[in-house]
């Protein structure tokens, strides 16, 4: 029988099971299934024997995502070899991590799981650095993430989710009302006082 850890399946593994299509036959969506947890193709998993296929699938079906929660809230991880602080207080994050997780969030449609590397990468910077020190593009650094055991970062991941339903949502839209109001306020000011070329 496959025995198949959730601790061991890594960020980029989870993201591929959650983006299995429900609407396909259960045959394809254990195809992918296996592919994933295999770290194969569709095609390479097709070929696989079905006594085989049957452990695994078996295995992947046992999987309980509970077990996650048992663990810590763990704020530093290896990502591509170095050390980086995970930020899970949003208040904390600079304003480039504040853009970069809300342009992820408003392409997520609503399925945070599916964005969990591109998440990580812009809660993440180096240990005692700064954000963006590591002189990496986001989607750089959410392809190392994908290499990271889920189990490393699911409850930092969860945690800052329900926090930023909480906080960042209104920040969103104060940040938004914010940046539209005050090209008008700028106008304003300068029309009083005289100095505004016309428009």
């Amino acid at each position: 029988m496959e025995n198949i850890e959730l601790s061991n399946l890594t960020v980029g593994q989870y993201q591929l099971l959650a983006e299995i299509d429900p609407k396909l036959t259960a045959i394809e969506q254990n195809i992918y299934a296996v592919a994933a947890i295999k770290n194969i193709t569709y095609n390479e998993a097709r070929d696989i024997t079905m006594k085989e296929f049957n452990n695994i699938v078996t295995a992947i079906e046992r999987i309980d995502v509970k077990e996650l929660e048992k663990g810590k809230i763990n704020n530093r991880v290896n990502i591509g070899g170095k050390l980086y602080w995970i930020e899970n207080d949003p208040s904390k994050l600079t304003s480039g991590q504040l853009l970069d997780i809300i342009n992820i969030r408003a392409n997520s449609h609503g399925e945070p799981l599916l964005v969990m590397d591109l998440i990580i990468a812009a809660l993440c910077k180096p240990l005692n650095g700064k954000y963006g020190d590591d002189d990496m593009t986001l989607n750089e650094r959410a392809a190392l993430c994908r290499s990271v055991k889920v189990a490393e970062v699911w409850n930092l991941f969860i945690f800052f989710y329900q926090v930023w339903n909480r906080y960042l949502a209104h920040t969103e839209d104060s940040l938004t009302e914010w940046m539209e109001e005050v090209p008008t306020k700028v106008r304003k000011i300068l029309d009083e006082s005289g100095d505004s070329s016309p428009s």
